[in-house]
């Protein structure tokens, strides 16, 4: 089956930035399932950390529904695999005498491998629609962009690197969502990765923007602090929060439609708070509803 994008040549298309953020971004389900309401199809995907979980399961070419389902399960079996569970001072003894993350990099990976594999979209290249997916090389401050379709996302300035091969769907994803502390970094021909969002957490400027007419960015900037910061774990959270918002709001200034979800902080880890967070999205996208009026051209007549 021939992509849209593909038959016109990447002409007028519609891109969607999703951008990383934890448990929080299960708040771009919103997004989509509103988009399918208002019958707008996506030509284009881009999204870092989880974010670019849910770019890759729209490129794979899942509804709403299906996506939806898909990370509440993986949501369920990574509580039941307890990793996050363990006693602070069992996860600080493995990170002195085994990784440099608290938790294995490698059980996440696994996970997505699995998801990937399941819904027949093992590979990058087996996805249906353009998708782009960010890492960083800790070591060279390079970001490093995976992509199924080099001509959709071309850096006019070489201010990011296009990884040359085809690669694992499951295996991308997992780099782009090794965030600093919490898991451990990733390894790939002799790179040492950690999550996009260390440099592009929303990853808008990934667009060729002479092919595209219409972008769309999905954020979760929250401005007010209430975590509490008497630990050192939540100053260093506090401390990256603080930064990626700040990328984020020059970055959303790229995007012709600009959504975002002021979703609390603490639910970035919160494992089991996926549907809760689904849910307070559903009524922000109420209350405050998307202006479709840019997207005429892109909606479906079927």
């Amino acid at each position: 089956m021939e992509s849209p994008e593909k038959s016109e040549k990447g002409k007028g298309l519609f891109g969607i930035s999703l951008a990383g953020g934890g448990l929080k971004s299960f708040a771009q389900l919103a997004v989509l399932h509103d988009l399918e309401k208002n019958h707008v199809k996506i030509d284009a995907a881009a999204g870092t950390s989880m974010g670019a979980v849910i770019a890759a399961l729209v490129a794979c070419g899942l509804t709403a529904t299906e996506i939806e389902k898909a990370l509440l399960d993986a949501e369920r079996e990574f509580a039941d695999r307890g990793v996050f569970s363990r006693p602070a001072y069992l996860l600080l003894q493995h990170v002195r005498e085994h990784n440099n993350g608290f938790v294995e990099l490698q059980n996440l990976q696994q996970m997505a491998c699995q998801l990937f594999d399941k819904i027949g979209c093992r590979m990058l290249s087996d996805c249906r629609l353009p998708i782009a997916i960010t890492t960083v090389d800790i070591h060279t401050s390079e970001l490093i962009v995976f992509t199924n379709e080099p001509d959709f996302f071309t850096s006019p300035t070489g201010d990011w690197l296009i990884y040359p091969h085809d690669i694992e769907l499951g295996i991308a994803v997992a780099a782009s969502c090794a965030f600093p502390m919490i898991f451990s970094t990733a390894t790939l021909d002799g790179r040492q990765l950690v999550d996009g969002g260390v440099m592009m957490n929303l990853p808008i400027p990934l667009f060729d923007r002479s092919r595209f007419s219409v972008l769309m960015s999905v954020s979760m900037i929250y401005d007010a602090v209430d975590r509490q910061l008497g630990s050192p774990f939540n100053v260093a959270i506090q401390s990256l929060d603080i930064l990626i918002r700040q990328m984020d709001r020059q970055l959303t200034k790229q995007a012709d439609i600009q959504v975002n979800f002021p979703i609390e902080p603490q639910l970035v880890f919160k494992v089991g708070a996926g549907q809760d967070v689904i849910a307070i999205a559903n009524e922000m996208l109420r209350n405050n509803p998307i202006d479709y009026s840019l997207l005429e051209n892109h909606r479906n007549t079927d």
